[in-house]
C-alpha cells in the first residue's frame, strides 16, 4: 500500500506541473498573441553577377553607323560593393582597341581598361586593375570607345522599363535621365547623349 501511495502522488504532481505548463502557455499566447509562422528566407543572389548573362545577345548585332563614339549604360545595384570588370557584346564588325570606363552619375571617371584578347564576336569583358566601391542605389555609367561604331544596339529598349537582375538594375528611361548614352568623337570621353532609350549592350561585373 506504501509504494501505491508513493506512485499515486507522484501522478498527482506531474499532473499539476503539466497542468501549470498548460496554463503558462495560454497565458502567454493571450499575453504575446499568435506567433508568425516561420518562412524560409530568399536566398540571395550569387556575385560575381551582371545585368546580362553570357547567353542573351543583342537584336542588333551591328550598326551601320561607323564614327568613332563611346556609348554606355546607367546602372544601380541594391547594395555597397564593387564593380571588377567592364563587359560590352561585341559584332565581327565592332573592330579596333575597345576601352572601356566606369563613371559616377555626374562624370568623375572612376576606372579605365583595355579589352584585350578579344574574340571575334560575342561577350567581351576587362577585369579592372583595382575593383571600384560602389553606393547602393546610387547612379553610375559603365561604358566602352567603339573606333569605328558598328556597336550593337537595340533603339527603344529602355523605353518602357530597366532591366532588373538583383541585385544590378539597368534603369528605364527618366527614372535618371535617358539611358542609354553616347558621345561622339575621336578618343571618346562621358557620354550624356540619347537617343530612343537604345541599349548599347554595355554591362559590369558586381561582386
Amino acid at each position: 500500500m506504501a509504494s501505491l501511495s508513493v506512485r499515486a502522488r507522484r501522478v498527482r504532481i506531474r499532473f499539476r506541473l503539466a497542468s501549470v505548463a498548460l496554463l503558462v502557455t495560454a497565458m502567454l499566447a493571450v499575453v504575446l498573441g499568435p506567433l508568425p509562422a516561420l518562412t524560409p528566407t530568399a536566398a540571395a543572389a550569387t556575385c560575381p553577377c551582371s545585368i546580362w548573362s553570357g547567353s542573351v545577345t543583342p537584336g542588333t548585332l551591328t550598326d551601320p553607323d561607323t564614327d568613332p563614339v563611346e556609348v554606355g549604360i546607367k546602372f544601380r545595384a541594391d547594395t555597397d560593393g564593387v564593380i571588377t570588370a567592364l563587359r560590352f557584346y561585341k559584332s565581327t564588325a565592332n573592330t579596333g582597341t575597345h576601352v572601356g570606363h566606369l563613371w559616377t552619375a555626374s562624370g568623375t571617371l572612376l576606372a579605365t581598361a583595355t579589352f584585350a584578347n578579344e574574340t571575334a564576336s560575342g561577350w567581351q569583358q576587362v577585369t579592372l586593375a583595382t575593383p571600384v566601391p560602389v553606393t547602393a542605389n546610387t547612379t553610375y555609367v559603365a561604358s566602352y570607345y567603339a573606333p569605328v561604331g558598328r556597336y550593337s544596339v537595340d533603339d527603344n529598349f529602355f523605353a518602357a522599363s530597366g532591366v532588373d537582375n538583383p541585385p544590378l538594375h539597368a534603369l528605364a528611361n527618366g527614372v535618371d535621365g535617358g539611358n542609354g548614352v553616347y558621345r561622339y568623337g575621336a578618343g571618346g570621353g562621358f557620354p550624356t547623349s540619347t537617343f530612343a532609350a537604345s541599349n548599347y549592350w554595355v554591362d559590369v561585373v558586381y561582386g
